[in-house]
Formats: C-alpha cells, structure tokens, sequence
C-alpha cells in the first residue's frame, strides 16, 4: 500500500477513537477520567500496529504532527471534551503521541521492535490501569513529593509492567534466566518514576526509562 493510503487509513482509525471516546463521555455519560482512558488505550493500541503495516517514520511523523495539530486546535475551542474536560493541567494527550513517534524512530535505528513493542505496551496498558484501579480501589492512599498516590494505583502499574516486561523480553530478546530479574527490575523502577512524573510527562518519562533498561541490560 502507498504511504499516502497508510496515513489515511490510520488518521481515519485515531479520529474513530476519538470519536468512540466523545460518545462514551457526551452519550454514554462515562466520567471523563474513563472517556479519556478510552482514548488512550484506543489509540494505544492502534499505534501498537505501526510496525507491522509502517516502514517508514516519516509516515508516523505525520500522523504525530497531524494529530498534535488536532488536539491542540480541540483543546483550544473546547472540542472533544471527552479528552479536555479535566482540571488538572495535563500534557499527557500530546506527549503520548509523541512517544509512538519517538520510540517508533529507535526501534528502526536500534534495530529490534521490543524497543517500541515493550515501553509503548507498559505505556498504554500499565499506565491506565494504575489510574483506573488505584481510583476505583486505592486501597491505601499516600502522597508521594507532594502528589496523591494510591498503594492499589501503583500495585496495578507495578503487576501489569512486570507481566508484560517478561512477555516480550522472552519473545524478543530469548529466554534466559535474566529476563525474570529484568522484569522484576523495569517494572520496579517504571513504578517509581510513574510515582514522581505528573501533568501527563509519565506518557514520555515511562517509555524513556524503559528503553534505557532495554538497551543497558540486553
């Protein structure tokens, strides 16, 4: 397929999740701290696909640049509440698309698609689950530098990291008996920094740190 007809096909794929994020919080009346995971694990897991379809990074350049464009447009005339409607200051919905692209650029240059499959997975599914769970059942709260944590928020983020730090480390880097302990260490160290980064900067600090663990250990 030609470039042009990949980025189409997938700016039209990120727009629906956009969309189904918007009729959940306008239709359904979902709270917008679940309409926006909606978006994010949506769009999370059409990124995941890049790879498989993508060669080319300028291909994913532009859906970055593209969609960044959107978000900043929307969150600038109050559209797509579903993802702005929130107090806090949060610049997670652009650096989340921004790490795709990031992380989709080193895993061409260094060659192994666990630099882009394993931080981009810990990113789109360990991250929501810490909010999600560590809201619904927080089980013990804390502060951590002065932010609201929960111990079930980070217990969440802590299992999910570890389970799928192991996963793909055994798939893509073989199973030896370090894999275990690098799990066990990624997903310790990505807890604490998805502890201490707020406003939305763990969607680049996450990833970061995960491709740095990948690279130095392996």
């Amino acid at each position: 397929m030609s470039s042009l007809g990949l980025f189409l096909i997938y700016s039209l794929a990120l727009f629906s999740v956009m969309l189904l994020a918007e009729f959940f919080y306008k239709v359904l009346r979902v709270d917008t701290e679940w309409s926006r995971k909606i978006a994010h694990i949506g769009a999370g897991i059409v990124a995941l696909t890049y790879p498989l379809f993508i060669h080319n990074d300028l291909i994913v350049l532009g859906l970055t640049l593209s969609f960044s464009l959107i978000l900043f447009i929307s969150k600038k005339l109050k559209i797509f509440q579903s993802i702005f409607s929130i107090k806090r200051q949060s610049f997670g919905e652009l650096l989340f698309v921004w790490s795709s692209w990031l992380l989709f650029v080193l895993y061409q240059d260094l060659g192994n698609v666990i630099y882009f499959y394993l931080p981009f997975s810990i990113l789109v599914f360990a991250d929501p689950a810490a909010a999600l769970i560590g809201q619904k059942y927080p089980i013990k709260k804390y502060r951590f530098l002065g932010h609201p944590k929960s111990l079930g928020g980070s217990l969440s983020f802590f299992i999910a990291s570890l389970v799928l730090s192991y996963y793909f480390a055994s798939k893509y880097l073989g199973n030896s008996e370090n894999v275990l302990l690098f799990a066990f260490i990624q997903a310790s160290i990505l807890s604490l920094i998805e502890a201490i980064s707020h406003k939305g900067w763990d969607n680049l600090t996450i990833p970061l740190f995960s491709v740095l663990l990948i690279y130095f250990w392996f």
